[in-house]
């Protein structure tokens, strides 16, 4: 076996993610020509459903995006913070909370949409529509099930001003609110300045160590929901792709590769 080959063997052997998996048939059927010589020919696009794979193209594109952008926010609750000067990283941590919050219910509905696109679609297609109204319908209780602590954080009090509640979060921010009172002329002209100091102290550190509780806690929440939504996706994937590959007229090309070599 020369290198080439031994490149090409690790590639398809290698254990990708369901919606990359997808997305690259979806790309190598719209444009066989990105595939090696040898392979484009072994696909047969004559007979594909062109705006259906266009179709999923767009939403399964859609999908990743979203999927991408609530795993960077484990790196944010660690990191992304600005200059104290600049914005109090109270502040900063109580954004990411809420765009974190706002991007997994996000997630959820796209997830949501491409499940109703695709029991729409395949009931074209299919003699056992009432199974697959079955079969989408518990996708559906699914996604909401394994996206439910979003929704309890969230969706209950979306409109209703209090989006969430972070006891530690919120202990740090009446101890910073506190602490700017203090340095109010008008308060300050009343306060006892040999005893400021020591409020002044106690306040900080309380504020420091809500901060860090609630920042740890909520890189664990993040880093827990990555493994969980990740999984899933990857699972439900797997499971609606031989149906969805049927609507679109369309096979695994790893599998056309694999049993052109054997």
């Amino acid at each position: 076996m020369n290198i080439q080959e031994q490149i090409t063997k690790t590639a398809l052997e290698e254990k990708r993610h369901a919606i990359e998996e997808i997305m690259a048939d979806f790309a190598f059927y719209q444009n066989p020509n990105l595939l090696r010589w040898e392979y484009s020919s072994l696909l047969d696009v004559s007979k594909t459903n062109r705006e259906g794979l266009k179709k999923y193209m767009q939403l399964f594109f859609s999908l990743r995006r979203a999927w991408q952008k609530t795993l960077r926010y484990k790196k944010y609750f660690e990191d992304f913070y600005p200059p104290a000067e600049k914005i109090e990283k109270i502040e900063a941590l109580n954004h990411h909370i809420h765009a974190y919050l706002q991007d997994m219910t996000a997630l959820k509905n796209k997830i949501e949409v491409l499940l109703g696109e695709m029991k729409n679609d395949i009931k074209k297609i299919a003699s056992n529509k009432s199974d697959i109204d079955m079969f989408f319908r518990a996708g559906v209780e699914k996604t909401k099930e394994v996206f439910s602590g979003v929704s309890k954080h969230r969706d209950e009090h979306h409109h209703r001003g209090m989006q969430f509640f972070d006891n530690d979060l919120l202990k740090a921010e009446n101890a910073y609110g506190f602490m700017e009172m203090l340095n109010n002329p008008l308060f300050n002209a009343m306060v006892n300045q040999e005893y400021k100091p020591e409020v002044i102290a106690k306040f900080t550190k309380e504020k420091e160590e809500s901060f860090e509780v609630a920042k740890k806690r909520w890189v664990e929440i993040a880093n827990k929901n990555d493994e969980q939504t990740t999984g899933y996706l990857d699972e439900l994937l797997k499971g609606v792709r031989p149906t969805l590959y049927q609507f679109l007229n369309i096979r695994p090309v790893q599998d056309i590769i694999a049993s052109a070599k054997k």
